[in-house]
């Protein structure tokens, strides 16, 4: 009891704790972001350690061959075609996340373009051009950095293994539609997912090569999201886009003044009412 004979409740230990702010928690997952991409970044060294008996095992066809056509499937995800009609059914069926299409597509189309141009400098050679059946853990070790594109000539990206755009495309998709959509996110992560065995699958890339497209993804993700970096240009195009949304003009101002959606409206002044009289007797 306290001196004014009120009962103190003590505050709960949750509510003494400081609780974060929007823009904190943003930060956060900012950071975490950018943890993974390192984690990520960091695995590849130690993935080349099992890059060869993974080849070899995709290579001898171990699974059904349905479940290699819904791998191919899956890596629709990150082709351009069904970027596309993932846009477009945001267009669609999801007109109110419209404003954040920008942002989608230069999460894809950047991830896959970053890998493309990484590609120009680091020449390694895919596992199915390998002969894998007499292959060691030394053929996974050839590595080699054109740094003067003197190779640049010969280029083609079917011929190189690291890093894959198809997963850097994936990875980065998956981080703007998770952030949109956080309740399905499993569902997006499984799609990403699809894609990184589709790619071992079919013998194009190693293990080592996707870890580090997963990580070229989510760092290109950070960038898009960073408010010092390209995070406030998207802000301010999707702030602009809902601007419009959440006005509207009321028809009873007589210059058309825009009022706030959830804003009260100013109280109409009403006529005082008249006064009875009373009649001389």
């Amino acid at each position: 009891m306290s001196s004014l004979g009120t009962p103190h409740h003590p505050r709960p230990l949750h509510a003494m704790h400081h609780r974060p702010s929007h823009a904190e928690a943003a930060r956060f997952k900012l950071g975490t972001l950018l943890w993974f991409a390192a984690i990520t970044l960091l695995l590849v060294p130690m993935a080349t350690l099992l890059d060869i008996p993974i080849a070899k095992w995709f290579a001898n066809e171990p699974l059904p061959q349905w479940f290699g056509w819904i791998l191919k499937g899956l890596l629709y995800y990150a082709h351009g075609t069904g970027i596309t009609l993932i846009l477009v059914g945001l267009l669609v069926f999801a007109p109110a996340s419209r404003w954040h299409i920008p942002r989608l597509a230069v999460l894809a189309a950047g991830g896959g373009a970053i890998s493309t141009l990484t590609k120009m400098f680091i020449l390694r050679p895919r596992p199915h051009s390998l002969p894998l059946s007499n292959a060691n853990n030394d053929h996974a070790w050839i590595w080699s950095f054109d740094w003067t594109l003197s190779h640049i000539a010969d280029f083609e990206t079917s011929s190189r293994a690291f890093p894959s755009a198809y997963l850097a495309t994936a990875t980065a998709l998956t981080v703007g539609l998770w952030t949109l959509y956080p309740r399905a996110k499993w569902v997006f992560s499984a799609l990403c997912f699809g894609t990184l065995l589709q790619r071992l699958y079919c013998g194009s890339h190693f293990l080592s090569d996707l870890f580090g497209s997963a990580a070229i993804g989510l760092s290109w993700s950070y960038v898009c999201y960073h408010p010092s970096l390209m995070g406030s240009l998207f802000e301010k195009l999707e702030s602009d886009y809902k601007k419009p949304s959440s006005m509207r003009i009321s028809n009873d101002e007589p210059d058309g003044k825009a009022i706030e959606q959830g804003e009260a409206e100013p109280p109409q002044e009403q006529a005082a009412e008249p006064v009875p009289t009373r009649r001389a007797a």
